[in-house]
């Protein structure tokens, strides 16, 4: 498979001229088909007379369909203050600090936990029982998740018989268990490493 670079030379029928023009292969931000989106920076051919796209070489298609198929789904519900502040002191916990990006990872990651879990129904009905899942809802909590996730959380919804608000609380309080109470050297170190390759 030919990769193309920046600035290499090629020819195309351009569909704007009408005829077989030079083209140069550049990268530009370019609309999806659906009017939804954009996708940043993508390698194209380029027409030298126009200056319009007139071909997408094969190594970009991936980065294409990434944006098209990474569709994000809300999650937003009302949980306790504390539980909110747990959340972001587990952040602290790892080292991030009041980082947004970071506290959504955390919890992207322990909703897939949750799903590996044997008994998914017993232990939630266990942590929304203990003290730390009481209180007034006051606090907004919102997070967007990948399709892969979003229906995981369905999943849990419909496995543990719970609703949305419930899932979330249950899932920070087992955050909050491993992180700040037992201090799980080991998890810790695995979840720093974790966070910080996702970036």
């Amino acid at each position: 498979m030919k990769l193309y670079k920046i600035g290499e030379k090629s020819q195309a029928i351009c569909q704007f001229c009408n005829q077989i023009r030079p083209t140069t292969f550049t990268e530009r931000d370019i609309s999806l088909s659906s009017g939804k989106g954009m996708v940043p920076n993508v390698l194209i051919a380029v027409c030298d007379q126009c200056d319009r796209m007139v071909s997408i070489p094969q190594q970009s298609v991936p980065r294409i369909q990434g944006v098209v198929h990474y569709s994000r789904h809300a999650i937003e519900t009302r949980i306790p203050r504390h539980l909110q502040d747990a959340l972001l002191m587990s952040c602290y916990e790892l080292g991030y600090g009041a980082n947004e990006s970071k506290q959504t990872i955390l919890f992207r990651y322990y909703l897939q936990k949750a799903n590996q879990m044997k008994g998914v129904h017993a232990r939630f009905s266990a942590l929304l029982d203990s003290e730390e899942a009481q209180g007034k809802s006051s606090a907004r909590f919102s997070i967007k998740l990948n399709d892969e996730l979003y229906n995981i959380f369905l999943k849990l919804e419909r496995d543990t018989k719970l609703n949305k608000a419930e899932v979330v609380k249950g899932i920070i309080v087992q955050i909050k268990r491993e992180l700040l109470d037992e201090k799980n050297k080991t998890l810790v170190e695995d979840l720093r490493e974790i966070m910080l390759l996702a970036g």
